[in-house]
Order: C-alpha cells, then sequence, then structure tokens
C-alpha cells in the first residue's frame, strides 16, 4: 500500500499527528505494537469508580489545544473550586500549600530564615554558564530550605524526578527565561502579574481515556494498525518502505514520511538503519523511573481529613514512602459513588522506585498506612486498583538539550523523518499533543 505518512505509535502524540495530518489532506497510517490505543492514557471503570492509571487532568491555555480538542467534539469537565487548593507535607501532616511565590512568605512550611532568603531573591546572584540544575537554581535564587520544602514536591508532582537532575532549561524554560529577561523571579512575578495566561484544570465526564477514543473515531479502524510487529524500515529514493506482521500476515507500506511517536526506549527495538540506530543511540539512556498509580476507594465517614483540594505532596525531606495523594472524588464530578472518595497515590519514581518492584498487595499496604497517618483514612478501602509502569515520565535532566540535538541531526541526514513524544517539548499532555500538532503541520509544509 502507498501512504503520506506512516507513523510508529498510537499514544497521545502520534494519534494527534495523524488527525491534524488527515484535516490537511493527507494519508497517515498508525502501527501500534500493543493491543490498544492511547499510551500512557488509561482510564478504568469499575463499580462507580472512575480510576486514571496515566495522565489524571490537564491545564488548558490558549494554545490551540482547546480548539483541537472542541474539533473532536470533546466537552471538557472543569475541575471543582476546591482543586486550586494544594497540600505540602511537612511534620507529619498535610499543610495548605502557598499559591505562588509570595504566598510563601506567609506559609507555615518555612522558617522566619526560609522566608527572609525568600525575600532576598532579587539580589540573588545570577546564573552560571551550562546547564543548571533545578535544585541548582532554587537554591541560589529562594535558598536551601525552599528548594527542600516548596520545589522537591512539586517538581516530584510533575516528573517523579529529582531536582539535583533534572535541566532547569529544558525541564522548566519558562523559569529560566523570566530569570533571563526580568533578572528576579519576583520582578517576573510583578511584571506578569497582569498578563498572566488563563488557565483551567480540566478532565473529561468518561475520563482522559475520551481524547484517544475520540481521535481513533476520527481516524477510523483501517487508518491504526494495532498488535503491529515492525519488521523492516528502510530508506529508498521515494521514501521509506517498512514492512510488519499483523496476526502473523506480512504488510508493507511505501511511504513519503516516517513520524517516529513512540518512546524513545521503543527505538532500540526498531529495524532502523544501522546508521540512524548509531546516531539515536544516546536516547537509549533516557532516564524514566517506574511509577505505580495506586487509586483506593472509601467511604466518606472513613476518612478523617476534609480533603478539600487537589491533593498533597510529600517533600522527600519528610521521608515518606509515597510522593504524592490526589483527591480525585474532591476534583472532578463522578468519580466515586455517592457517599465514597477516591484517592489516588503515586508510589516510586526516581526517589523510591525500588518500592514499585514489591508486589501488588505490599504496595496497598504501603499507602493505606501513609493514607492513615497522613488523612486519618480508616479501615479497609472498598474498592483497589493499581496501574504499574516500568517506565514512566521521561526526565529532562542536564544534557536533554544535546539529545535533542540528535533528533535535529537525524532528521537533517533523514529529510522525511519526524520525531514526536512527550520527550520533545514538555512531560505535559497539552505539550504533548501540541508537539505532534506542530510536528504534523511540519510535515504538511514538506509535502506540497
Amino acid at each position: 500500500m502507498n501512504k503520506d505518512v506512516l507513523i510508529i505509535g498510537a499514544g497521545p502524540a502520534g494519534l494527534a499527528a495523524a488527525v491534524t495530518l488527515l484535516r490537511g489532506g493527507v494519508e497517515p497510517i498508525v502501527l501500534e505494537s500493543s493491543s490498544r490505543a492511547g499510551g500512557s492514557i488509561v482510564t478504568h471503570r469499575e463499580n462507580g469508580f472512575l480510576v486514571e492509571g496515566g495522565p489524571n487532568s490537564l491545564m488548558l491555555e490558549k494554545d490551540g489545544v482547546e480548539d483541537f480538542f472542541h474539533q473532536l467534539g470533546l466537552v471538557p469537565l472543569e475541575a471543582s473550586s476546591e482543586a486550586k487548593k494544594r497540600f505540602l507535607v511537612c511534620a507529619g501532616r498535610p499543610v495548605a500549600a502557598p499559591a505562588g511565590l509570595f504566598g510563601a512568605i506567609g506559609t507555615p512550611l518555612l522558617s522566619l530564615r526560609g522566608k527572609l532568603r525568600v525575600l532576598g531573591e532579587p539580589f540573588a546572584r545570577r546564573a552560571p554558564e551550562g546547564d543548571e540544575t533545578v535544585g541548582a537554581f532554587v537554591r541560589r535564587r529562594l535558598g536551601a530550605e525552599a528548594a527542600l520544602r516548596l520545589v522537591d514536591p512539586l517538581v516530584s508532582g510533575i516528573y517523579a524526578g529529582d531536582i539535583e537532575k533534572l535541566s532547569l532549561r529544558s525541564a522548566f524554560p519558562r523559569l529560566h527565561l523570566m530569570e533571563e529577561k526580568y533578572g528576579s523571579l519576583v520582578l517576573a512575578g510583578l511584571r506578569k502579574r497582569r498578563a498572566a495566561p488563563v488557565r483551567r484544570m480540566v478532565n473529561f465526564a468518561g475520563g482522559m481515556a475520551e481524547i484517544p477514543n475520540s481521535m481513533v473515531r476520527v481516524l477510523g479502524e483501517d487508518r491504526i494498525r494495532l498488535g503491529a510487529a515492525v519488521q523492516s524500515i528502510e530508506k529508498n529514493a521515494e521514501g521509506w518502505r517498512v514492512t510488519w506482521l499483523n496476526d502473523g500476515e506480512k504488510h508493507v507500506a511505501l511511504a513519503r514520511c516516517v513520524l517516529l511517536a513512540c518512546t524513545p526506549q521503543n527505538w532500540e527495538k526498531l529495524p532502523l538503519p544501522a546508521s540512524l540506530s548509531a546516531l539515536l543511540r544516546p536516547w537509549h539512556l533516557l532516564a524514566a523511573p517506574p511509577l505505580s498509580v495506586i487509586s483506593l476507594g472509601y467511604a466518606r465517614e472513613q476518612v478523617a481529613h476534609p480533603i478539600d483540594g487537589f491533593g498533597m505532596l510529600a517533600p522527600g525531606v519528610e521521608r515518606r514512602k509515597i510522593l504524592g495523594t490526589l483527591f480525585q472524588s474532591s476534583c472532578f464530578k463522578g468519580r466515586a459513588p455517592d457517599g465514597h472518595v477516591l484517592l489516588t497515590t503515586f508510589l516510586g519514581g526516581s526517589r523510591n522506585a525500588t518500592l514499585t518492584s514489591e508486589d501488588e498487595a505490599s504496595q496497598i499496604k504501603i499507602v493505606r498506612d501513609e493514607l492513615n497517618d497522613l488523612l486519618g483514612v480508616r479501615g479497609s478501602p472498598v474498592f483497589t486498583h493499581i496501574t504499574r509502569w516500568n517506565r514512566a515520565i521521561p526526565q529532562y535532566n542536564t544534557g536533554h538539550e544535546s539529545l535533542l540535538a540528535l533528533l535535529a541531526s537525524a532528521s537533517k541526514t533523514y529529510p522525511n523523518l519526524f520525531f514526536t513524544g512527550n520527550y520533545c517539548a514538555g512531560v505535559a499532555l497539552p505539550k504533548t499533543i501540541l508537539h505532534a500538532i506542530t510536528t504534523a503541520r511540519d510535515i504538511l509544509e514538506k509535502l506540497k
């Protein structure tokens, strides 16, 4: 068969790129090695509970993603007003997190010395040369206490990573640009307060799975091949020749362009041209620590804490076994039956990776013990569900820019080869989808 674009990977990025290409008049085909489309988006319904095993919500901004959802027929479900409230664990109890940098001055999470150090932020020394870590940046600008008590748990909630390894420029480019432009986070905050983008936290009535499901409906089953085992990827004068097996049957496609939308750890398994494999080999070392997503349902009276917020995060200095817990039923309607609550807890990440190797019963016990101690949860859950990821969130550690440069080099060597995924322009789902849309538009321009 002849196709304009062959996409490898039917996660959110691959599907979003395929939809954009199709709407641009280009015929795509998507190959997915697993038995389902959607990648990291996993929604599970059982006994009146709605559980997310991957992304639990997303933040919408005026960047084109909401328009893309609207065209798919998706209707976002707004988070409750309570979702604006966050908790950080301090001295063994959840404490309301400050709302932004200025709120840090009145928070009980920092000592008087720590608050004075935050106030001195405008006088902090300028950035050093090189790829600074998030931890080094925060200590330099806000002090060690703010790094440990405020930023470490927040970063863990996004990346499940290590602030001493994550690159500021790659993982949090906005902070890097704020310092570069204004010389101070405080001054940047004052300047940007009036022009702050409107951001809305949303999910969907049927869960996050509505996103890939809607894209699959647009594409149609004939453009998505599940359970496809790629056998060869060869470059020729016309473009690419790709062969794969489906249920033992061999298929061949001649495509003008190839878009790799699978995770970098899967590139090693693909039969890419030898020179391309060698060029991409450093990507095989991209860290993506394991993570267990453990959802427990309780009768409301079993939980002493009011759980009146988005959730809680635990700083590493607290020595907790969990990274944090989301109060799912407090954020979105329809997540638990009447009179019940749903709590989703994260275990593992860079901090406690070995805990994810425990059996499910042991992991659930760890979470129950932690929730008992932190939220006053009593008795056995009425519902349990666990999703385990051997490799979860890609880590934008120092040196990530050099990895991205390899992708640019690969696309220069192979002009009809493109890349997209959550390893490119941000791990948040909207950033992943936006990068996929932009990449698809680049392909459309290429094929003109």
